[in-house]
């Protein structure tokens, strides 16, 4: 295979841990990922099977963890469902100027507000794909905690069945960091 940029040869690593940041989200990591990367360049590549399945993995993630929603967790949710800001904000019978607010993270999002938005979230999947969630929504909605922020990994070893793991890091008054 030829690099697209300079016609250099293409070989195919397995990293460990990639951040996929291309998902819109700053805190997901792929691990076992392959990676194409030019020989000459360095170009680097990422090959996800099944990106579709990949991003429903990381939003049913972000959608029952333990921390509160940032903007950019609202937004991935939103996109994933195919909703414009108009319609998503129809449903949260919010001005969109709060949503975007939100989404661009110049205004905090309050506990209930959080909470619709998760339970919103898997009602609307539900009607789409005709299946019901059988995860534990409102209860991880009741267990959110403040101060923390999440890390989410996803294994990509086998894109039939996409797992992931989370791993919660608690904000302290000091601003230090606690992994939990």
């Amino acid at each position: 295979m030829k690099c697209d940029i300079c016609r250099g040869n293409i070989i195919t690593k397995t990293q460990q841990s990639y951040q996929y940041k291309e998902c819109g989200l700053d805190n997901v990591y792929l691990k076992n990922v392959d990676v194409r990367v030019c020989e000459s360049c360095g170009e680097k590549n990422l090959r996800i099977p099944g990106i579709l399945e990949l991003h429903e993995t990381i939003a049913r993630g972000i959608a029952l963890q333990p921390c509160p929603l940032r903007g950019q967790d609202i937004k991935f949710l939103r996109k994933q469902l195919g909703y414009s800001a108009k319609q998503w904000s129809a449903f949260l019978r919010i001005d969109s100027s709060t949503l975007s607010r939100w989404e661009n993270e110049q205004q905090e999002i309050g506990p209930q507000s959080d909470g619709l938005i998760r339970l919103l979230y898997f009602r609307l999947l539900d009607e789409s794909t005709g299946k019901v969630t059988c995860d534990p929504v409102a209860a991880a909605s009741a267990a959110v905690t403040p101060a923390c922020f999440l890390k989410v990994y996803v294994n990509m070893d086998n894109p039939a069945v996409y797992s992931y793991k989370t791993r919660s890091i608690r904000t302290h008054n000091t601003g230090e960091l606690a992994l939990s």
